[in-house]
């Protein structure tokens, strides 16, 4: 089953909030949120908006935590801690 995807960044949480509720108003019944780094928190609190704003029947479903690896411009290797979170209604 495919599933809708979210890629949280740096602009207002709003915004992620605003695409899971688009998303879930055309039929979708999970959505998929992916962070890194920094921009963690801005997925946790997206999560916390759609359960405590809008859907209070709103379940994680899963979360799974990792890390990436990138490759800076100087040649290191550096380690990112991802979070994925499947949001269901």
């Amino acid at each position: 089953m495919s599933r809708s995807q979210v890629i949280i960044g740096r602009k207002n949480v709003m915004r992620y909030v605003t695409a899971c509720i688009t998303l879930f108003n055309k039929g979708e019944k999970e959505i998929l949120l992916r962070a890194r780094g920094r921009n963690i928190d801005n997925c946790i609190k997206t999560i916390m908006l759609l359960k405590n704003g809008f859907y209070s029947n709103l379940k994680i479903k899963e979360i799974n935590l990792s890390s990436d690896e990138l490759r800076r411009d100087d040649g290191r290797v550096i380690y990112v801690g991802v979070l994925e979170a499947v949001i269901a209604l």
